[in-house]
């Protein structure tokens, strides 16, 4: 079972409950994940080199929110990341959207997912600039996410930072020691004004001013796994088809970890309920939902050498885009590709 065949089966039962409130970018997705190599995006032809026969592949969607596509690019903005890491602790902070805000998250997006991720950002340059004994420029990497283990509704900003920073004009790595980056309170309360503060300006008005607010602040190891753990929800969607586990007809169940337990736990509901789960987790058109800040940002490049040879790290190699190598079914030798058909030419 995988996850177009669930959105085939269910669709029409799913259009006639829900068609009436998707988003213009959840209708692309809807479309993407039943067409993803059916022929509805075209095909590929192909030709052998050893034995010279001709075959043809049908085209991906390429849209994130399919499950089947986009491995190539988590792969490679890992290893870009990979790129950067440096031999210091690093720390987990996330920055959760309160409950009383979700809804207003859900009207408008791409505002209040732009919002959550600057302030959150600003939050931990401010607290790196003004910490007593510290004033340095941390580097950031951020990712948004917007469902829990179970797929539920939960926007929230997941940052991997490395446990320091630069301080320019002394040319001098400044490190940062203990179990926390810091004090999750105090980020929570900064956040707070700084999100609020935000939203007001953009014109958008809560319907309540959330009382608790939650940032939580862990230890990373040395940030390799926490950012594989970012990687896998960059653009794959959001459930993978390993994790359906059975379909009776009118109920999907699906197995997620526990994160308490670490245990794998089960939910079933109705089809067209499941197909409503995953597509509120639809990002609006041309949103990065991975953005690095400080001296990880992409036009920081000089700042990340000053910090690399502050910290006496290796400069590594410079990346190469793999070229996708198709294998022939008769030979087992390499295809080439010599076309690409539309769906609307004669084959």
């Amino acid at each position: 079972m995988d996850l177009a065949t669930v959105f085939e089966r269910y669709r029409g039962r799913f259009l006639a409950r829900h068609g009436g409130t998707l988003t213009a970018d959840q209708w692309s997705a809807c479309n993407a994940i039943t067409g993803c190599r059916t022929g509805q995006y075209g095909e590929l032809v192909l030709a052998c080199q050893e034995c010279h026969r001709s075959d043809t592949r049908f085209c991906s969607c390429g849209h994130r929110a399919c499950n089947q596509c986009q491995q190539e690019a988590a792969q490679q903005w890992l290893a870009r990341q990979q790129q950067k890491l440096l031999p210091v602790p690093y720390y987990l902070v996330t920055f959760t959207l309160p409950f009383a805000l979700r809804q207003l998250a859900k009207r408008h997006p791409r505002t209040v997912y732009t919002l959550l991720m600057r302030c959150a950002a600003e939050t931990l340059r401010r607290f790196g600039h003004n910490k007593n004994g510290f004033t340095a420029e941390l580097g950031l990497c951020a990712v948004l996410h917007t469902h829990t283990r179970q797929l539920d509704y939960h926007p929230h900003v997941h940052i991997v930072v490395p446990g320091g920073g630069i301080h320019q004009r002394r040319r001098e790595w400044r490190g940062l020691k203990g179990d926390y980056l810091f004090n999750g309170r105090a980020l929570a309360a900064a956040f707070r004004g700084a999100f609020l503060g935000a939203l007001a300006d953009s014109g958008l008005r809560p319907p309540a001013t959330p009382r608790r607010w939650i940032v939580h602040c862990t230890q990373a190891g040395r940030g390799l796994q926490a950012l594989q753990y970012l990687s896998r929800y960059l653009y794959r969607g959001v459930i993978s088809d390993r994790n359906l586990l059975a379909d009776d007809g009118d109920h999907i169940t699906f197995r997620y970890k526990d994160s308490r337990t670490n245990s794998w736990q089960t939910r079933t509901l109705p089809g067209e309920e499941f197909i409503a789960l995953v597509l509120q987790h639809v990002l609006p058109k041309g949103f990065r939902r991975a953005r690095d800040y400080g001296f990880l940002h992409g036009n920081a490049r000089a700042l990340l050498c000053l910090v690399q040879w502050v910290l006496r790290t290796p400069v590594p190699e410079s990346l190469r885009k793999a070229r996708k190598v198709f294998t022939c079914p008769h030979c087992r030798g390499d295809m080439h590709v010599c076309g690409l058909r539309r769906r609307w030419e004669p084959g």
